[in-house]
């Protein structure tokens, strides 16, 4: 049986909310465009599970594809991602045999990086199929990658690729960013997708139906407060209402949330004490200049305000804090900080 707020989980079905403009885009990506798909956030922040239901949606559409998926959480080398692929591409090639009308044999030994990269094409073209690539933690062949062979080498052999859609997605966010925003690498092959925040109306009907489904009851107003701590993240709030699940009331009011929000808290904050512990003054300063909205950190007044000497520190205190994914900066160089509750409990918590 399906738990209520299964936080463990990808998000499917009922589970599964919002994202209407972002799954259109994706499917129309994907089969129109015939481009791939780069995605990065956060962790929890809903990455994989907005992934698994374009997929789904893909087939409800009948559209006749292959998935490969690759996970370089553990790559620690430029060498172990081509094993990786290598290994994938192996498996692949006897998925895509088992459907096709005319078998094929892909030989996968003895091959240099850069036939290794082409191998999803002919797989692709062999097996008369659309190969799906779907690479997470892609950052990590940036942060691993040697002077031999690098991300150009990569998008040189990939971008050539008619039959295959890669779907790069990442939980570092900054790396993330450098890679397809810098240096706007992989630009003509794929369609960046940003996950924007759920609004508060959809969350909300959400949080109270899922708790009527299994006999409790919340208000709006409830629901609210939770979406103010989360900022309407799915992952923490799945915490939060499981949390309160498992308190034995019926009706789920002001005094059980904050029950289960410092819950939550107690659980996270050895984390977020040890990210700060890990911060100089000079960052921490930074830190609290983010919080509170700072239009512009180079000013006179910012600087003597919140004490961080002058604009070229400024600078390093950004990259500093970009380098810990603490923070990033949007397309109009506004900071915010990457993960929701580790910013509630800066301002509710740390700097109270």
């Amino acid at each position: 049986m399906d738990l209520a707020f299964a936080y463990y989980d990808i998000a499917v079905g009922g589970d599964f909310i919002g994202r209407k403009k972002e799954t259109d885009t994706f499917i129309k990506t994907i089969i129109d465009e015939q481009k791939g798909i780069s995605l990065y956030g956060a962790p929890k922040s809903g990455k994989n599970s907005f992934i698994k239901n374009g997929l789904s949606r893909l087939k409800a559409k009948k559209y006749n594809f292959t998935l490969c998926e690759i996970d370089l959480s553990t790559v620690l080398s430029y060498q172990g991602f081509v094993q990786i692929f290598k290994r994938k591409m192996h498996t692949l090639a006897k998925d895509v045999n088992k459907n096709s009308i005319l078998p094929f044999d892909i030989q996968t030994e003895g091959l240099d990086e850069a036939a290794i990269l082409n191998l999803p094409e002919i797989i692709a073209e062999e097996g008369s199929t659309t190969v799906i690539i779907y690479i997470k933690e892609f950052q990590n062949v940036y942060v691993r990658e040697n002077e031999d062979f690098c991300l150009e080498d990569i998008e040189r052999i990939w971008s050539k690729h008619h039959h295959v859609r890669y779907i790069l997605t990442g939980s570092f966010v900054n790396p993330m960013k450098y890679i397809f925003e810098e240096r706007k690498l992989f630009y003509y092959m794929t369609h960046n997708i940003t996950l924007s925040r759920i609004s508060e109306k959809e969350f909300c009907n959400y949080v109270i139906q899922t708790f009527l489904d299994v006999g409790r009851v919340i208000e709006e107003e409830e629901a609210v407060t939770i979406y103010n701590i989360t900022d309407g993240n799915l992952w923490y709030t799945k915490l939060i209402c499981a949390t309160c699940l498992s308190l034995p009331v019926g009706y789920i009011n002001a005094s059980v949330v904050t029950q289960a929000k410092e819950m939550l808290i107690s659980t996270c904050s050895p984390r977020f004490t040890q990210t700060m512990a890990d911060l100089t003054p000079n960052q921490i300063n930074f830190l609290r200049a983010v919080l509170d909205h700072v239009p512009r950190f180079s000013s006179s007044e910012i600087l003597e305000k919140y004490k961080l000497n002058s604009s070229a520190n400024v600078f390093r205190l950004k990259e500093a804090l970009k380098k810990k994914e603490v923070i990033t900066f949007d397309s109009d160089d506004t900071a915010y900080i990457l993960d929701p509750l580790f910013n509630y409990w800066l301002k509710n918590y740390y700097f109270k």
